[in-house]
């Protein structure tokens, strides 16, 4: 039998920040599926928030952090990420993540929408999670005590009590059984692809809402997914979002006129949940939206990456505006876990965007993401020394997921997810949703996308209420009734809430 102090499933920031924290005191076995350059966090542009700056401050940043999540953050948590950014950035500094940095040697600081003040760090001006990702990434395949699977988790193992013990894996060829002496933690990303029209990469299904949901852990929030205003779609389908941090710089969004979107100049720079909206506001009475970054003092030595690219496909950034539409790009919700990444199932941990700590409410702060993944992961190599030691039989599993039906599915199911459970929704389109759903779970018996889309779908019709992200148009309006998080469990098959009234 194979085993593992701890058994990391997914290799992005989160998973390897866990990986090299747990690695202090436990050798580590990570299930690296098709490695970091396919996660999320491999494309992260803007960068990662903390309160580094002069005349900055973690509770300026906590306020910011609290008023995006329109009521629905934990607020202890949110004090605490903000409180550790700092230490964040400079441990990754001492990691080897070359932040860039102004003429004097200070670190160069962005401002992304909803902050009240410049706090983004950044690296390679728009590549801050490429950078990231690979100096954790080389880091953990230079540990003695990490060992590194190119396999895909298809299985949580569990003994007869319920708790995680280990995983099975999938090779391509065989399934494998790696245990877990002390813990079992998830970093498996979003849900983005299910949408089809998306800033995540194509792995981004919801597998670990889906393993999580049949090891028996309870799920909050499902409903609470970020749609990124301004998403560039080229003509061979590719979707590249164009950073935040762009808006931040100056840019401004217009419409094919070339008539500003907002008659305020500073709501270009409004929280997600806002642009979005307005932009799909813009298009539904017949207008097409562009970024106009032109005004923008050395746009395209700023921002490389996205400047290359765009000139790839024949734009220029420097010079005109380039058309945008929002698109899926994270989600809120997901595993409930604190900040160390426990969850309801003992021995198993959630990490990073799969988790569901209430840092991020019903609408995430920019640029918060990579830092929850930090602040996550290191927390998760100081609990796993205490959780017990031991070597569980596992019992038979009850489910496996099956990768290949996630690929059959996923064009039947983006459409389906983009047309009734997208950016705006409402109770004849989920209920339409739900049903057709249904029929995709029989005809898909493994795919954990059709089942994290079920999930969410259940959890967008239970919240009639509008919030954040979550945009019900026979529901326009907050309800303090529902100020509170959702949670669905296997047992349910729906979501609940504490004292929610009707």
């Amino acid at each position: 039998m194979e085993a593992a102090g701890v058994v990391i499933v997914g290799a992005g920031i989160a998973g390897l920040t866990a990986a090299l924290a747990a690695a202090e005191a436990e050798d580590v076995c990570v299930i690296a599926g098709d490695g970091p350059r396919a996660s999320s966090s491999a494309r992260a542009q803007g960068g990662l928030a903390a309160a580094v700056g002069e005349g900055d401050d973690p509770a300026l940043h906590a306020e910011d952090t609290l008023r995006a999540g329109a009521g629905l953050c934990d607020e202890q948590r949110v004090r605490e990420l903000a409180m550790e950014a700092p230490g964040v950035v400079a441990w990754l500094t001492q990691m080897g993540v070359p932040f860039d940095r102004d003429s004097s040697g200070r670190l160069a600081l962005g401002r992304e929408g909803g902050h009240t003040r410049g706090r983004i760090v950044h690296a390679g001006g728009d590549a801050t999670g490429h950078f990231i990702t690979e100096a954790l990434w080389q880091a953990a395949a230079r540990h003695p005590r990490i060992e590194i699977r190119r396999e895909h988790c298809v299985g949580i193992a569990q003994d007869a009590t319920g708790r995680a013990v280990g995983v099975w894996t999938w090779d391509g060829a065989r399934q494998r059984f790696v245990a877990a002496r002390r813990a079992v933690g998830l970093a498996t990303g979003g849900v983005g692809a299910l949408f089809g029209r998306t800033s995540n990469p194509p792995s981004a299904v919801g597998a670990g809402v889906a393993l999580a949901y049949h090891a028996g852990a309870t799920l909050a929030n499902l409903e609470f997914v970020q749609f990124h205003p301004t998403l560039w779609l080229g003509r061979d389908g590719e979707a590249m979002l164009l950073s935040e941090a762009l808006r931040g710089a100056g840019a401004v969004l217009v419409t094919e006129g070339g008539a500003p979107l907002f008659a305020d100049p500073a709501d270009n720079l409004r929280t997600r949940d806002v642009v979005a909206l307005a932009i799909a506001r813009a298009e539904a009475e017949g207008h097409q939206v562009f970024l106009d970054a032109t005004q923008v003092p050395d746009v395209a030595a700023r921002f490389p990456s996205i400047a290359a690219r765009l000139r790839r496909a024949g734009l220029d950034l420097a010079s005109q505006p380039i058309p945008v539409t929002p698109g899926a790009h994270f989600l809120m919700g997901g595993i409930e876990a604190d900040l160390a990444g426990r969850t309801s199932v003992p021995g198993l941990f959630a990490l990073g965007e799969t988790a569901c700590t209430g840092v991020h409410g019903a609408n995430r702060l920019a640029s918060n993401s990579l830092l929850e993944c930090v602040v996550m992961g290191l927390r998760f190599g100081e609990a796993v020394r205490e959780e017990p030691v031991g070597m569980h039989p596992p019992e038979d599993p009850v489910w496996l997921l099956r990768p290949e039906q996630d690929q059959a599915a996923l064009p039947e199911l983006a459409p389906i997810l983009w047309r009734s459970v997208g950016l705006v929704r409402d109770e004849t389109g989920l209920r339409a949703a739900l049903v057709e759903l249904e029929g995709m779970a029989h005809r898909y018996l493994g795919s954990g996308a059709v089942l994290a889309a079920s999930l969410i779908a259940r959890s967008a019709l239970w919240r009639r209420e509008s919030r954040g992200s979550h945009v019900r148009m026979d529901a326009p309006a907050p309800v303090p009734a529902y100020a509170r998080p959702s949670q669905i469990l296997k047992a349910h098959r729906a979501p609940t809430s504490v004292a929610i009234t009707t």
